[in-house]
């Protein structure tokens, strides 16, 4: 797949912008704070409706409006045209497509794949289990429709149960609510240990061709509790009642999951340099560019968040090397790509959230 047009209005710092992007290689160029990743995140959006860098609407909202608006227009693999817009107001979103109305956000997630490559995943390997959840949700979200309703229906109930936890309630009334996490939480963790076992796979070989090392990693996925067995899962959450009453929170359950990505079979994050954790993350960035063509014959739209600067010369061009030739992406960055950038670029010069081709 690939955009040819995207239009924003009052995207973040984006009051408007509408730019022709018909190339394989599309690359926006200025000082830190100016919209490059803004514009980035917007196309981001366009797979899962989630922002790789925000969680609540009203952050992507800017000051001239109500409402932030995004149109795509795109060109599958098939060569049929694909247009969109979608409408993020302060509560919600409105999705259309092809001209007509999307009523449930389930029927439109995955139809425009991306992958994202960005300066902040070494957070993946360095942060918090909370950070790796919602990245890994997202590219799920993008890939599977039933996990993508499997998550709403589980935070739904999670929520719900939360909220009932605080009021003290009878046991009999916790248990009706309970019985609403079981199936979801069942679908989340058998997707989420399906697809890692895929990614992990995918991973070390990216990883070997980038970092050119004789080196193994491996990305192990954790569940909190394995929500396989329904019957185990009620049971662990009746004994958890009297902790989680009093901490008025639910303690077990996918909402708590992780994954570890692990280097010669020691912990990335206590044992690998700064290098080798950016291409540890990469690597995974990678499998899923690669798990998008696999499963599903298409290839997905890389967007690469001022990661090139930050690459020494030679993983710079085994990163190149890595990167399918008919894969659109989008990146930016501080500096014009480099002579191990190959390809021609389109180039656009990014200032206080206006965007200007260049010659």
């Amino acid at each position: 797949m690939r955009f040819t047009t995207i239009a924003l209005t009052n995207y973040r710092n984006i009051e408007f912008a509408r730019l022709a992007v018909d190339a394989p290689r599309v690359f926006f160029y200025g000082r830190n704070g100016q919209g490059k990743t803004n514009m980035l995140e917007a196309i981001g959006l366009s797979t899962t409706l989630r922002a790789f860098r925000a969680k609540e609407n009203e952050i992507l909202i800017g000051s001239k409006s109500e409402y932030s608006e995004i149109l795509y227009e795109a060109i599958q693999d098939n060569s049929d045209e694909l247009n969109a817009k979608v409408r993020i107001k302060r509560r919600g979103k409105e999705v259309s497509a092809e001209g007509s109305m999307v009523k449930r956000a389930s029927e439109f997630v995955g139809r425009m794949p991306t992958v994202v490559l960005s300066s902040g995943d070494l957070s993946i390997a360095r942060g918090s289990p909370s950070i790796r959840r919602r990245y890994l949700d997202t590219f799920l979200c993008g890939v599977d429709r039933s996990y993508f309703t499997a998550l709403q229906r589980f935070q739904k109930a999670l929520q719900e149960r939360n909220a009932l936890l605080k009021t003290g309630p009878e046991e009999s009334l916790l248990s009706a609510f309970e019985a609403q996490l079981i199936e979801p939480a069942a679908e989340l963790v058998k997707g989420r240990r399906a697809a890692m076992e895929t990614l992990n796979e995918l991973a070390q070989g990216f990883y070997a061709r980038l970092s050119g090392e004789a080196e193994v990693i491996s990305v192990e996925y954790q569940p909190n509790f394995d929500c396989d067995n329904g019957e185990a899962y009620v049971n662990q959450l009746s004994k958890s009642r009297g902790r989680d009453l009093m901490l008025q929170t639910t303690s077990k359950g996918p909402h708590r999951d992780d994954f570890r990505l692990l280097l010669n079979g020691r912990s990335a994050a206590d044992f690998a340099s700064d290098g080798q954790q950016r291409s540890i993350v990469l690597s995974l960035s990678f499998a899923m560019i690669s798990y998008w063509r696999k499963e599903f014959r298409v290839a997905p739209v890389v967007l690469a968040d001022d990661i090139l600067g930050e690459l020494d010369p030679e993983r710079k061009k085994r990163f190149w090397e890595a990167m399918d030739s008919d894969l659109q992406v989008f990146a930016t960055g501080t500096e014009l790509p480099s002579e191990y950038e190959k390809n021609d670029w389109l180039l656009f010069e990014v200032s206080e959230g206006r965007f200007e081709q260049m010659s």
